[in-house]
């Protein structure tokens, strides 16, 4: 019976070291490692975190780091490269790469670009024609050089490569920067396509003679053609030489009893028709056949008053596109018509049906 107890004590005291020692090596044993493989939620909760998240951490804290830098940068030299221009109807706004200028006032539109302008105020790329809204930041991009015509009087803040052309303010004593055809005679006169009838004065409200229209509509001619205007008065009758130069260049097939006498809207259409080729009447508008109150399609001239209608040259004299075929044109009209045929951005939209 001694011996049974003594036995039993032997084995629980083994018991009791063998439970003590293993459970000490098990402590010395690394968590998660391959002599303990068995990893607990709380374990992987708190480690993995930290060695996953590591790289990320540190490259979004360097971002920061960098991006303060850059912020607290952009505040002292916001100002650096800036220069404020103004330019008034018939100006140009010329760009190279890398180079940009926001349109503070007035209004302008995108002529020429050979590369991509882009709007970053809004994110998006502006086509050629396309009006350039105010206050918007234009940028040029690489390998990129661009042109803006102004079309009435603005203020550009420019910033690098950019320069602006102010254009010709009107001399004229008798034309009010409000009319709406200041913009048009300054860039028809800056052209050389139109002269005041003095020094001082255009006389905007004056009809065209015949002899005007010619004259006019040779210079047209000519500028397309060969980029200048040399032709000049003739010394005994000071509209002999245009009259030959239409003649010549099949602008004007016919002649006139009487070259002073005032020209009708429909005359006037007809002879600065022909002074361009038919390739620069893209239509831009939507003008039905008889869509014109006053112009049928049998009319004479209808066929030019109709180009000159679709292509945004002329729009009429209402909302309804009134022509008034057989009334003279007055000199401020003209500057308008001048202006438009010349340069396409000018040309205005209308609709008839």
């Amino acid at each position: 019976m001694e011996d049974t107890v003594t036995a039993k004590r032997i084995i629980s005291y083994t018991l009791i070291f063998i439970l003590i020692f293993g459970i000490a090596s098990a402590a010395a044993v690394t968590a998660g490692s391959a002599s303990d493989p068995l990893i607990s939620k709380s374990y992987i909760d708190s480690t993995y975190p930290d060695i996953v998240l590591k790289a990320p951490r540190d490259y979004l804290s360097t971002s920061m780091t960098v991006l303060k830098y850059k912020l607290s940068q952009s505040g002292p030299s916001a100002g650096k490269g800036v220069s404020v221009a103004s330019a008034v109807n018939g100006g140009s706004i010329s760009m190279s790469a890398g180079s940009s200028f926001i349109l503070l006032s007035g209004l302008a539109k995108l002529s020429s670009c050979t590369g991509t302008l882009i709007d970053v105020t809004d994110g998006s790329t502006v086509s050629v024609g396309a009006s350039l809204a105010q206050n918007h930041r234009f940028v040029a991009c690489e390998n990129t050089m661009a042109a803006a015509s102004v079309i009435s009087d603005a203020i550009i803040a420019v910033y690098g490569g950019v320069s602006v052309n102010s254009g010709a303010s009107s001399s004229f004593t008798d034309i009010s920067k409000d009319a709406w055809y200041y913009g048009d005679v300054c860039y028809a006169v800056q052209k050389g396509l139109v002269n005041g009838k003095t020094v001082a004065a255009y006389a905007p409200d004056d009809n065209l003679s015949i002899a005007e229209a010619i004259k006019l509509a040779s210079c047209i001619y000519q500028l397309y053609h060969y980029g200048t205007i040399t032709l000049t008065n003739d010394s005994t009758l000071w509209y002999k030489s245009y009259v030959e130069y239409a003649a010549q260049n099949s602008i004007v097939t016919k002649t006139y009893s009487n070259y002073d006498a005032r020209i009708s809207r429909s005359e006037f259409v007809a002879i600065f028709y022909a002074a361009l080729p038919a390739s620069e009447y893209t239509a831009i508008n939507t003008v039905s056949d008889n869509s014109i109150p006053d112009v049928r399609v049998s009319d004479a001239n209808a066929s030019q008053i109709y180009a000159f209608y679709r292509a945004g040259i002329l729009t009429g004299s209402d909302s309804s596109g009134t022509f008034y075929s057989n009334s003279n044109i007055k000199r401020s009209e003209v500057a308008a018509i001048l202006t438009r045929m010349f340069e396409s951005s000018y040309r205005k939209t209308i609709s008839l049906s």
